[in-house]
């Protein structure tokens, strides 16, 4: 898994899975993801991207 790979395409995730991830990101990091937000996130990097910027401090 490299920062780039796409979570489609490189990682073969689904829908159901991208759901399911985007849940666990939340869960983890105490943030609340919108369905805007979550639609943009398709790389691993993006994911990254994101919860650096929103996620709860440490």
């Amino acid at each position: 898994v490299k920062p780039e790979s796409s979570f489609v395409d490189d990682l073969n995730a689904d829908s159901l899975d991208l759901v399911e991830l985007i849940m666990s990101l939340e869960e983890e990091f105490g943030t609340e993801i919108s369905d805007e937000d979550a639609e943009k996130i398709r790389t691993v990097q993006d994911a990254v991207d994101y919860i650096e910027e929103h996620g709860s401090p440490a």
